[in-house]
């Protein structure tokens, strides 16, 4: 087995690390994969749990965005290539052999899919001690058994630090089976598999943490130091200009995703330190509303996670039943972005009201702070690529078509409206049946996501409906406020 502070020896041989993830697990890999180190040496290849037919393409982009190193769904028989991430995708699961991955059909006894522990158990098979299992933040115990069968082979495992992971089963199952030799903040990951591929002259980097508690002579556990750097303090004085420019206040935003956008962009300018940056933004001003829009996440599609929807259609005929004549259907999309969420649930609620033979009204607010991604919601025409995930019958019943652009048809116009508002200044007036906020929290802070899940709360009528995306979890407050009619696919019933 190898020591947690020796680096590997095999120079020319290429590792494999999986990453092992589940609920709260896009939350973790964002900085992970932000810190991940060019060595040369190692390919990783992700088992993120998704449904079924989860959106992968959209997950990996969403994780393309913030990496360090690029990302890509993974191909039946590709062979791998070190300094890349592979994701596998939904509804499949993941094996390594020879250097190459193999996708097949989930196993009838795996729980989730992607399975960890499958792929991890390959990799001991096939990779040996050239093995590393990283697991990270989930529930249930999928990647226990493959972490064992990664040590059998003599591979290195990791676990995300479980008082910092969303959600810390996974984590926690695998630590509890003395099956992890270390555990690690995900900030402090990247760090040590830059000291695990150093070259052998080159003393280890430092993980950046302020202190070691040893368990024993494997299992450590890394904690962080809250030190504020420099760079924290230049990026709060760039919020304060980006918000007298643009009156949008991202302070409340997670720092490392700031960071990382920050940090792109001064690339894509070649420039090489902020202070280079700040002299950018001196000649050019404009720059700060290209930080804001680079801040904002303006990403989205026609029933993306189409799952997810049906079983949101499920209980959204409920409550069209049961509504009393006359009194109107309210939904909020906050976060709605170029405004196709708000038009897929406008179709989704007009067939059900034409199935429940109700003349109720039905009026959906979209909110945002992007007024380029408004101003295409308002115009309300779409390329054919944002509806792969709709049914034909539907697109043709709701959509003007102009050549390869579709332009939503007036009965859904006359339902929808669009404004530009911070989601936590204000919430629509009228008690809310449905508020679909959906890969937005992810970006914020615990103490902003969980005020804004008490406003959204506080904005649903009793027994109202919360949609969140799939890569996203309620905290303690969220599951004392809202009762899950499906976790899974993340759909919650306010409690009384």
């Amino acid at each position: 087995m190898l020591a947690p502070s020796a680096p590997f020896r095999e120079a020319t041989a290429l590792h494999v690390a999986g990453i092992g993830a589940s609920a709260g697990g896009i939350e973790a890999m964002l900085p992970l994969l932000a810190g991940l180190p060019v060595t040369g040496r190692v390919a990783y290849v992700v088992a993120q749990h998704m449904a079924h037919n989860g959106h992968s393409d959209l997950v990996a982009r969403l994780l393309g965005r913030e990496s360090a190193l690029p990302v890509q769904l993974a191909s039946h028989g590709e062979r791998l290539q070190a300094d890349r991430v592979y994701v596998i995708p939904a509804g499949q699961d993941g094996a390594i052999q020879n250097g190459l991955i193999n996708l097949q059909v989930p196993d009838a006894n795996n729980l989730s899919t992607p399975s960890v522990s499958h792929l991890f158990a390959s990799m001991g098979r096939s990779c040996k001690q050239r093995a590393i299992g990283i697991v990270l933040s989930g529930t249930g115990s999928d990647g226990t058994a493959g972490c064992r069968a990664i040590r059998a082979a003599g591979g290195l495992t990791m676990a995300q630090e479980p008082t910092e992971a969303k959600f810390d089963g996974m984590p926690t199952s695998a630590i509890e089976a003395r099956v992890i030799d270390r555990v690690l903040t995900v900030e402090g990951m990247g760090g040590a598999l830059a000291a695990l591929f150093a070259p052998l002259s080159a003393p280890p980097k430092s993980v950046g943490v302020h202190s070691q508690i040893r368990l024993d002579t494997k299992l450590t556990v890394e904690v962080p130091a809250p030190v504020e750097t420099p760079e924290l303090r230049d990026l709060a004085r760039l919020l304060r200009m980006v918000l007298e420019a643009t009156g949008i206040d991202f302070s409340s935003y997670k720092e490392d995703t700031l960071m990382r956008r920050l940090n792109k962009r001064k690339a894509t300018l070649g420039l090489a330190s902020t202070d280079d940056y700040f002299a950018f933004i001196k000649r050019q001003p404009q720059e700060l509303k290209t930080l804001q829009e680079l801040f904002l996440v303006s990403v989205s599609s026609f029933f993306r996670d189409p799952i997810s929807f049906k079983e949101l259609e499920r209980a959204l005929s409920g409550l069209v039943a049961d509504k009393p004549t006359g009194e109107p259907l309210r939904i909020w999309v906050p976060g709605c972005a170029s405004g196709d969420e708000c038009y897929t649930l406008a179709i989704i609620v007009t067939e059900l009201l034409a199935q429940h033979r109700s003349s109720n009204a039905l009026h959906i607010t979209g909110t945002d702070l992007n007024p380029e991604a408004l101003a295409l919601a308002h115009a309300g025409v779409y390329r054919i690529t944002a509806m792969r995930d709709m049914d034909a019958a539907l697109r043709a019943r709701y959509f003007v078509a102009h050549g390869q652009h579709f332009e939503v048809s007036q009965v859904l116009r006359d339902c929808v409206k669009f404004e530009q508002r911070d989601v936590l200044c204000a919430v629509p007036p009228e008690p809310l049946d449905l508020v679909s906020c959906r890969n937005l929290l992810i970006y914020m802070k615990s103490s902003l996501q969980d005020q804004l899940i008490k406003n959204f709360q506080q904005a649903l009528r009793s027994q109202g409906l919360l949609f969140i995306g799939q890569s996203e979890s309620l905290s303690f407050l969220g599951n004392a406020l809202f009762a899950p009619i499906d976790h899974y696919h993340r759909l919650y019933r306010r409690r009384q």
